[in-house]
């Protein structure tokens, strides 16, 4: 029920859908998934949902976001992971950007980026 995924994702719990969550979540071991990516899949989950997902069916009847959603995707760096990894380190770090929801941009990989992609 939508009530039920909302509580889900709302509270960053695995989809009870079988085969719906990556392995990694659900307890498997990784050889690739490391403790970053695990923090940044629950920080990049709670972070859509709260500023996205939770709206989006009203924005969509509405055709329209409204501009403070894409003022806060850039001022939690979160446009970033649209771009292709190994992020431009230097260039960020003179910009002031030394992380994306806690994960340093020199540590960023493609499997942050997939994770991002995923969620």
């Amino acid at each position: 029920s939508r009530q039920h995924l909302h509580l889900n994702m709302a509270d960053n719990l695995a989809n009870p859908v079988p085969f719906s969550e990556p392995p990694y979540l659900c307890g498997l071991p990784s050889p690739y998934y490391t403790e970053s990516h695990r923090q940044f899949q629950k920080a990049c989950r709670r972070f859509l949902w709260d500023n996205l997902l939770s709206n989006a069916a009203e924005w969509e009847k509405e055709g329209t976001v409204p501009e403070h959603v894409f003022a806060t995707f850039c001022k939690s760096g979160m446009l970033l992971p649209n771009m292709p990894a190994p992020l431009p380190v230097e260039w960020l770090k003179d910009l002031g950007i030394h992380d994306i929801l806690g994960v340093k941009v020199e540590e960023w990989d493609y499997l942050h980026t997939g994770i991002y992609c995923d969620e």
